[in-house]
């Protein structure tokens, strides 16, 4: 199946686009199916579900013969219950955390201490718009806590390289064929297929 990713982020399109194809799908996203870079709604700052809802439909206005998937993702940690999260990617703006490598000694550095829970997870809301107007959401999870030694594989993508699974490996230490299985972004996309 093809979908067309409603995101302006690159880093998360190619990411999508990787896991999708692990499992079979096809992702391109909206800018070269459209030919132009829309300026997206304002996001909310309390739903996931909202946030990937709006994103998918406002895309498919525009291409409403096509599966509009996209993506809300936050980060959860136990021991800051009231920040990340939804707003995740503005905490990272806020502090004038730039790239990858930033964000992830950003929250290495917060969970420091030896004594600090380093419980939490990722979670991917994604929305899918389909050409017979049904909008539909899933959730998915993963991760299960911070890795204590930073960095771990090679790949580094987001969170990856710092977010354990439930197998004890970050996502960047594991094959393809895990992270499909461990990864909140398709584990949401899975969801989100089980319901077409």
């Amino acid at each position: 199946m093809r979908f067309v990713l409603a995101s302006n982020n690159t880093a998360k399109t190619e990411e999508v686009a990787v896991l999708a194809q692990a499992m079979g799908h096809q992702v391109e996203n909206y800018r070269n199916v459209l030919g132009e870079t829309l300026v997206f709604p304002a996001e909310t700052t309390t739903s996931q579900f909202e946030n990937a809802r709006v994103k998918a439909q406002f895309v498919h206005q525009y291409l409403p013969d096509e599966y509009v998937l996209s993506d809300d993702t936050g980060l959860y940690l136990s021991a800051f219950p009231d920040r990340f999260g939804v707003v995740t990617a503005r905490e990272f703006k806020a502090k004038g955390i730039l790239g990858t490598e930033a964000e992830q000694q950003y929250i290495l550095d917060l969970l420091r201490q030896p004594s600090i829970d380093r419980s939490g997870y990722l979670l991917a809301v994604m929305g899918l718009a389909t050409p017979d107007d049904r909008l539909l959401t899933a959730q998915g999870k993963g991760g299960v806590r911070i890795a204590e030694n930073s960095r771990r594989g090679d790949y580094i993508d987001g969170l990856d390289n710092i977010v354990e699974a439930e197998n004890g490996l970050t996502l960047s230490e594991m094959s393809i064929n895990d992270v499909i299985d461990y990864h909140d972004r398709s584990r949401a996309l899975q969801a989100l297929v089980n319901l077409l």
